[in-house]
C-alpha cells in the first residue's frame, strides 16, 4: 500500500523535474538551428495539475533548455493525465498532450505545434510528496520552415499535491486505503496506526468489539469476548472441572458437584459425609480395608499388601531387622542396622559407583564412573599425558623467598598428585614453578627454584623417588597472562607438573 492521500479528486498537482528536451530533424536544424541535428537539451519542467477524480487529471506546464550554438528552446505544455492505480504506493500513469515548441538564437526564429503521447511512474514518499519519473514524444510541425519533427522530453524529480478531498476508507476505520495494512476491518473494531485491529486479551474478538477486554489468557469466550460457561453453574469452561453438570447442580470451586469431606463421593450419595481429608473410601463415602489386613486405609501405610501376610499398626508386612526384606522371606532376621541385604535379607558387599572399592570401605561412595581411585575410593588427580603439563591448582607458600613453605592446602593437593604419580608406573615427571616480572630477575629465579625444590621434596616424602621428578625454578619466563594486571601476575604465579615419560 501507499503512504499518503494525495492521489485524490480535487487536489492540485505541483511537478518540477529536471529533464532532457529532444528535437530529431536535419531540416529544421539547418533552417532555423544551424550545427549539428538530432540534438538533446538539458534543462526542466515546470508543470501544474488539478485532479478531476482518481484517477484523471487537467494541467499544463512549461519545458525550458538550451541547445548548442546558443539556440534556446522552450515548450508550453496543455493535456490530460489518466493514473492507472492512484490507491499504489508505485502508481504508473499516461499523459496525452498538445505542446507548443518555440526555438531562438539560431539564424531564424522557429514555432512548432504538435501532440505528445507519454508515460512514467509517481512513487509516493509520503501523504503529499511523491518522485515523478516520465518521458513523452510526438510530432511537431514548424509552419514557418513547413517542417514535421520529432519532439520528446524525459525527466525525473518530484511531484506536491494539495488539497481534495478525503481518501477512501472502505472499512470506515479512520485509515485510508492507501497505508491500511488491513483493508476489511469489521465495523466498531478499534485499529492502530496501520489500520489493523488488535486483541488485548487475545481471546480471538477484537478490541471495540469485544464486551468483556480483560479476559484472562486462554480463557474460551463466546462471540460477545466474555468467558464461556457452557453448563452455566458459574464457572468458566476453562477452569470447569466438570464442563457437564446438570442445571441446578450446586458445584465446588472447580465446577463439580460439591463433595464436602473430597472423598470423591458427592454429597448426595455419601453415608459418610464427614470423612477425613485425604481417606480412602468405597462406593459409598466410608473407609475401607483394601487389603482386608485389619487396618483401615487410612492408616494403612501398605493398602496392597498379600492377603494372609502377618502386619505391625501401620499395616504393613513385618520387617523385624528394618532390612526391607518382610519377615515371612526372611533368611537373615537378625541383620545388623544399616547393612545391606540381598533379596534373602541377608548381608552383601556392593559397590554402588562401580569404582571397584566395595562401598563399606568407599570413603567416596559417588565417584564418577570412568574416574580412577585410590584406595579409599575416591578419584585420584588427573595427571597429563606424555610432554604436557598441567596447572596444580591451590598450590602456594609461605615462609620466605629462598626458604618457602607449603601451605596446608597445598599439602592435601599434593597427597593427590603423589597418589596419582605412585599409581602411573615407570614415569618421570617435572615440577616447574613460575613467577610474575615484578623484582630483580635473579631474585625471581632463586624464588621460583626454591619453590619447586619445596614441592619435589614434599612428593619424595610421599613416597616417590627423588629420580622420577625434577625441579626447575622458570622465573617469569613463559606468562600465561600479561604482567600488566594484578589477575595476570596472580595467574603467572604458578606450579606446573609434567610429564616427561
Amino acid at each position: 500500500m501507499s503512504m499518503g492521500t494525495a492521489q485524490r479528486a480535487g487536489a492540485i498537482e505541483i511537478d518540477v523535474q529536471p529533464a532532457t528536451i529532444i528535437l530529431r530533424d536535419e531540416a529544421l536544424w539547418a533552417a532555423a538551428i544551424g550545427g549539428t541535428a538530432n540534438t538533446m537539451s538539458l534543462g526542466a519542467v515546470l508543470r501544474g495539475g488539478y485532479h478531476i477524480n482518481p484517477k484523471l487529471a487537467l494541467g499544463a506546464g512549461l519545458g525550458f533548455g538550451s541547445l548548442s550554438d546558443g539556440v534556446s528552446v522552450l515548450q508550453i505544455l496543455a493535456g490530460a493525465t489518466y493514473t492507472l492505480n492512484p490507491d499504489a504506493q508505485m502508481s504508473p500513469f499516461v499523459t496525452l498532450q498538445g505542446v507548443q515548441t518555440r526555438l531562438t538564437g539560431g539564424p531564424s526564429d522557429a514555432t512548432g505545434n504538435g501532440v505528445e503521447v507519454g508515460a512514467g511512474l509517481r512513487r509516493f514518499m509520503s501523504d503529499n510528496l511523491a518522485i515523478r519519473l516520465d518521458g513523452r514524444v510526438g510530432i511537431s510541425n514548424f509552419s514557418g520552415e513547413e517542417i514535421n519533427a520529432i519532439v520528446g522530453a524525459a525527466g525525473v524529480g518530484v511531484a506536491y499535491y494539495m488539497g481534495g478531498g478525503p481518501p477512501p476508507d472502505t472499512d470506515a476505520d479512520g485509515v485510508p486505503d492507501r497505508r491500511d495494512g488491513c483493508a476489511n476491518t469489521p465495523r466498531g473494531a478499534t485499529v492502530d496506526a496501520r489500520g489493523c485491529p488488535s486483541d488485548t486479551d487475545r481471546d480471538g474478538v477484537w478490541n471495540g468489539l469485544d464486551a468483556c477486554p480483560d479476559t484472562p489468557a486462554n480463557t474460551p469466550v463466546d462471540a460477545r469476548g466474555c468467558t464461556r460457561d457452557s453448563d452455566r453453574d458459574g464457572i468458566a469452561d476453562n477452569t470447569d472441572a466438570c464442563p457437564n453438570t446438570p442445571a441446578g447442580t450446586q458445584v465446588d470451586a472447580r465446577g463439580c458437584p460439591r463433595d464436602a469431606d473430597g472423598d470423591g463421593v458427592v454429597d448426595s450419595a455419601d453415608r459418610c459425609a464427614n470423612t477425613p481429608r485425604g481417606t480412602p473410601v468405597d462406593a459409598t463415602g466410608c473407609p475401607r480395608d483394601s487389603d482386608g489386613d485389619g487396618v483401615l486405609d487410612p492408616a494403612d501405610t501398605c493398602p496392597s499388601t498379600p492377603a494372609g501376610t502377618p502386619v505391625d499398626a501401620r499395616g504393613c508386612p513385618r520387617d523385624s531387622d528394618g532390612d526391607g526384606v518382610w519377615d515371612n522371606r526372611d533368611n537373615c532376621t537378625n541383620t545388623a542396622p544399616g547393612t545391606q541385604v540381598d533379596a534373602n535379607g541377608c548381608p552383601v558387599a556392593r559397590d554402588a559407583d562401580s569404582d571397584g572399592v566395595i562401598d563399606a570401605n568407599d570413603r567416596c561412595p559417588a565417584t564418577p564412573a570412568g574416574r580412577r581411585v585410590d584406595a579409599n575410593g575416591c578419584p585420584l588427580y588427573e595427571l597429563p599425558a606424555a610432554n604436557a603439563s598441567v596447572v596444580m591448582r591451590g598450590i602456594t607458600f609461605a615462609g620466605t623467598i629462598t626458604r618457602p613453605t607449603l601451605t596446608a592446602n597445598a599439602r592435601q593437593v599434593l597427597d593427590q598428585v603423589a597418589t596419582a604419580v605412585q599409581s602411573t608406573p615407570n614415569s618421570r615427571w617435572e615440577i616447574g614453578a613460575y613467577w610474575d616480572n615484578r623484582g630483580v630477575a635473579a631474585t625471581i629465579t632463586r624464588r621460583t627454584n626454591a619453590q619447586a625444590q619445596a614441592v619435589v621434596a614434599y612428593l619424595v616424602s610421599k613416597g616417590l623417588t627423588a629420580s622420577q621428578l625434577t625441579a626447575v625454578g622458570y622465573g617469569s619466563r613463559n606468562p600465561v597472562r600479561p604482567n600488566t594486571t594484578l589477575a595476570g601476575r596472580n595467574a603467572n604465579r604458578r606450579v606446573e607438573i609434567k610429564r616427561l615419560q
